[in-house]
């Protein structure tokens, strides 16, 4: 009996989308947010270098206690979800840059077929590429190439091709998102 449910449980969570629990239906990621200390520069580097277009942006609100106020603007990157910039006047939130292992972190990565290229070119623009790219050759990630960098404010950000598909798509029907099959 434990076999035939655990054979089945197999079978619907490897069913695209059918086997979602969650308790609140969700078409998926909208936006992700992050915080800058000049909105319009950080417009201008994600329009400068990922093509990304400012759409809309709002503000700014008086924020107290914590900032004097607050200007925010949405971005759209390709096909993939929308950036989210805030902007904080005098605010009295830390100024100190997280580091990537730090608790709440986060990053953003931006994809590419051509991994060494784009390291090329943010390195032909002054922006700080931490190490080498990687390139994965075994295990779910096989096929993957990824390199981390530095924004002009200082946010560590990514960037991360997989132009062949990655390993774990030979073992499993279920697939990630991805923005070169933003439907599937």
């Amino acid at each position: 009996m434990k076999l035939i449910a655990a054979v089945l449980a197999a079978i619907v969570l490897n069913l695209g989308g059918v086997a979602q629990a969650a308790g609140i239906k969700s078409a998926g990621i909208d936006h992700v947010g992050i915080t800058v200390p000049n909105l319009k520069q950080a417009e201008q580097f994600l329009a400068d270098t990922f093509g990304c277009e400012p759409v809309t942006q709002i503000g700014p609100f008086p924020m107290a206690p914590r900032a004097d106020s607050v200007t925010l603007a949405m971005v759209r990157c390709g096909t993939g979800a929308n950036i989210e910039l805030f902007e904080y006047k005098n605010s009295t939130g830390s100024t100190a840059m997280p580091k990537i292992e730090d608790m709440g972190s986060s990053h953003i990565a931006f994809y590419t077929d051509d991994v060494a290229a784009g390291v090329a070119y943010l390195k032909s623009q002054g922006i700080t590429v931490i190490g080498e790219p990687m390139t994965m050759t075994s295990g779910d990630t096989a096929g993957e190439t990824w390199v981390h960098f530095l924004s002009p404010w200082g946010s560590e950000m990514e960037l991360v091709g997989y132009p062949k598909g990655k390993g774990y798509e030979k073992t499993s029907q279920r697939r990630l998102w991805e923005p070169k099959h933003p439907g599937r």
